[in-house]
């Protein structure tokens, strides 16, 4: 069964700004790091359940090459993606990312 994908506003603008950050480092890594997210995307609209929880209900899944993780919750055939977080940031300390 393929999931159905929903992006949180939070998780859509911390994408833009990750994006804008890599793509001022070097041109075309902005565009590398959407691509990442996007092959991560897929294989969450195939397999969600297949990445651990790391708060109740809440799972991440980690972008390769980049250290950020898609933290999303499943409900149903939804996957709802709720934040983009750097690997640094500690999603225990985010209150709202359910």
């Amino acid at each position: 069964m393929a999931y159905r994908l929903k992006f949180s506003a939070r998780a859509l603008r911390e994408t833009g700004e990750a994006q804008a950050w890599y793509e001022s480092q070097s041109p075309g890594l902005g565009d590398e790091f959407i691509a990442a997210i996007e092959l991560q995307l897929k294989r969450l609209e195939q397999a969600p359940l297949l990445y651990a929880e790391v708060i109740p209900s809440v799972r991440r899944a980690l972008l390769p090459r980049f250290p950020f993780g898609l933290f999303y919750t499943v409900r149903s055939n939804l996957v709802h993606i709720l934040a983009v977080l750097h690997d640094a940031r500690n999603p225990n300390r985010w209150p709202n990312i359910r």
